[in-house]
């Protein structure tokens, strides 16, 4: 084992401190949509939370099939990221496309 691995396996979650009022410890790449539900339903599930969020993403996809209004679908949009919010444990402030959705302390 090389010292660097040794390094790294000593490293705690502790160690790690992200700063989201700083700009560089914000990653601003675009996951596609197949990734953000993967990241998604794989956080949920070491949460114990995976049947309720394929639930909510499934009642959404049908809800967004349905709607024919762009701003309904903003609409649509927010409320479900906030369910997602909330059942990921929620917690700090939940920005949408720029917009404060949910603010909590």
């Amino acid at each position: 084992m090389s010292k660097i691995d040794s390094s790294i396996k000593n490293l705690s979650v502790s160690d790690f401190k992200i700063d989201l009022s700083n700009p560089n410890d914000i990653n601003c790449k675009v996951r596609t949509e197949q990734e953000t539900r993967s990241n998604l339903l794989r956080h949920a599930k070491m949460v114990g939370c995976e049947k309720e969020m394929t639930i909510l993403l499934n009642k959404y996809d049908s809800l967004l099939k349905k709607c024919t209004n762009d701003k309904e679908r903003d609409d649509i949009s927010k409320l479900g990221i906030y369910e997602i919010y909330k059942l990921l444990g929620g917690g700090g402030e939940l920005y949408v496309n720029g917009q404060l959705v949910a603010k909590e302390s």
